[in-house]
């Protein structure tokens, strides 16, 4: 990992308006830091703001506030021209490989679409270069003259992942690729993945809500929970040693795949609360068993808890976390080559 920041976020706000004068935060005044061939996960129960994130980091949905820089270059007062240009060093895969692909086109023209808008590389080129992609990732030269209903779920999102790495960025977004996948396919395409990051030097932004293939992909890993970040960290301090109440709650709350182990677990009460007008207060009140009269009346910054490792919750800064090494140690399925 290199401390080239690849990507960086600086206070970003998206906050959508509602009637009656009412605004939703769906993303409230975050910082992020990407670094050159580093993987940083973001997770969260869904409504907590990843997907808002990665659509607002490519600005695919507009920020309302808050700046956000791609190679050190910010992308905020960009238009679209110089956006689309952009677009050639950061790239995305969708979740859903049925709705990222047009259904219209083959898994030629879906390749060749990239190198000529991105690289204006003549038709000899791209045909050559195309049939190098789907062998990368594992694909035949014969899936080139099929449509995406001609693919299984694994084959589609491998041709968005080829897609992706087309224009050859160096970061790509990848928001819950394997979501939509059957276990057995999850493995392979999380390995081949891992595989292209090591060959192309890729840097990734992974949104995801499944902790075991977070704990397998992300070099470190940044909470989210209604629109903020509570805690973020190296992924083996993040899950050893959670100091948010949020993160303690979510790790515990992971099932284990040994017969008979035991943990304590941190239980929150009711569901995920509103993003709509939150108070000046910890995002977190009204379900945390830990919660103090201090949480009420002011919103908790980021602390450090160690190197590199911040929480934002001064109550438990003092207090062990650790929920036990064997909380997620369990191999991924399939984790065979690609």
């Amino acid at each position: 990992m290199s401390d080239y920041a690849v990507l960086q976020v600086d206070k970003l706000r998206k906050i959508f308006p509602l009637a009656g004068g009412r605004r939703l935060h769906a993303v409230d005044g975050i910082d992020l830091t990407l670094h050159a061939g580093e993987t940083l996960a973001l997770v969260g129960e869904s409504g907590s703001g990843k997907s808002t994130v990665a659509r607002c980091v490519t600005r695919l949905i507009e920020p309302t506030a808050g700046d956000v820089r791609i190679n050190g270059r910010s992308i905020r007062p960009l238009d679209s021209v110089a956006l689309a240009s952009l677009y050639r060093e950061v790239q995305m895969v969708f979740q859903d490989p049925n709705a990222s692909l047009n259904p219209r086109l083959s898994v030629r023209q879906v390749l060749h679409e990239p190198l000529r808008l991105h690289l204006a590389m003549p038709r000899d080129k791209r045909e050559a270069r195309a049939r190098a992609l789907v062998e990368l990732v594992g694909l035949a030269p014969a899936h080139l003259d099929r449509y995406p209903h001609e693919l299984s779920g694994g084959q589609r999102q491998r041709v968005g992942i080829a897609r992706a790495i087309a224009a050859e960025p160096n970061l790509v977004i990848l928001d819950e690729p394997t979501a939509s996948l059957d276990v057995s396919v999850r493995g392979q395409v999380l390995a081949l993945l891992r595989r292209l990051q090591r060959e192309l030097k890729l840097a990734y932004f992974f949104i995801s809500h499944d902790l075991p293939v977070v704990r397998h992909m992300a070099d470190r890993v940044a909470v989210m929970y209604l629109g903020r970040i509570v805690e973020i960290g190296p992924t083996a301090e993040i899950f050893e040693r959670p100091a948010h109440p949020y993160t303690r709650a979510l790790i515990a709350a992971a099932p284990i795949a040994q017969w008979g182990v035991k943990r304590d677990r941190l239980r929150l009460a009711g569901e995920i609360g509103s993003p709509v007008d939150p108070p000046d207060a910890c995002r977190l009140v009204g379900r945390c068993p830990l919660e103090q009269p201090s949480c009420r009346t002011a919103e908790p910054a980021l602390l450090t808890v160690a190197n590199g490792h911040q929480a934002a919750c001064p109550i438990t800064l003092g207090q062990s976390a650790t929920l036990g090494q064997s909380a997620l140690d369990r191999p991924m399925p399939s984790q065979t080559a690609a």
